[in-house]
């Protein structure tokens, strides 16, 4: 997967027209939300890094509730739900620990993007939601046991999971999906991208 990778499966979500609907959502072009999107994308791949050192992917997959993943991908409608953002908001809780961090985030994304940090705190929250729930349908054993709250079976195995992981943290994932990719890929992050390396390091220094 390339580096754009995560955008892409993003921007096929609900039928291909993800990107518009989350300008709509926000008062965007869809030029702004793409480098929106794009901004965020890289504070959200070093939270993801963080769980998947502490070994904690399978207990973030597991906070999603059921039938979170294939509603806030393919309708629209979950864009304004108040059930997207608080889910988005727990995720981010366990992602960046503190609010701070997220404020933070905002800052940052708005000052790479032009766009306005008040959208981008808003937005945030539903990019989490959907950056997980797109996890989520690349786990092969979640939607087996939705109420499972941990455990990802075979990571040797991930497949798509995999793949996406890598492609999230701003690295090159091997075909393959297996953990030593998974690894590789994630461990670019801080090489790549020096805001996700920034972010990283905030988090961790809040203990998490």
């Amino acid at each position: 997967m390339s580096n754009n990778a995560i955008f892409d499966l993003l921007a096929s979500a609900q039928g291909g027209g993800a990107i518009d609907n989350i300008a709509s959502r926000f008062g965007l072009s869809g030029d702004q939300a793409q480098s929106a999107i794009q901004a965020l994308l890289p504070a959200l791949g070093a939270g993801v890094e963080r769980e998947q050192q502490s070994g904690s992917i399978g207990d973030l997959l597991g906070t999603l509730r059921p039938d979170t993943a294939d509603r806030v991908l393919e309708d629209s409608r979950a864009l304004e739900s108040e059930e997207t953002v608080e889910q988005g908001n727990n995720l981010l809780g366990t992602l960046f620990g503190s609010r701070d961090v997220s404020r933070r985030v905002a800052a940052d994304a708005s000052a790479r993007s032009g766009v306005d940090d008040s959208i981008l705190k808003q937005l945030l929250p539903v990019l989490a939601t959907m950056v997980v729930s797109r996890m989520a349908q690349a786990d092969p054993d979640h939607d087996a046991n939705p109420e499972r709250g941990g455990g990802l079976g075979d990571i040797g195995n991930l497949g798509g999971l995999g793949g996406l992981l890598g492609s999230l943290a701003g690295g090159q994932s091997s075909s393959d999906g297996g953990l030593s990719s998974i690894l590789g890929a994630l461990t670019q992050q801080n090489q790549q991208d020096s805001i996700a390396d920034d972010i990283l390091g905030l988090i961790n220094s809040r203990g998490r």
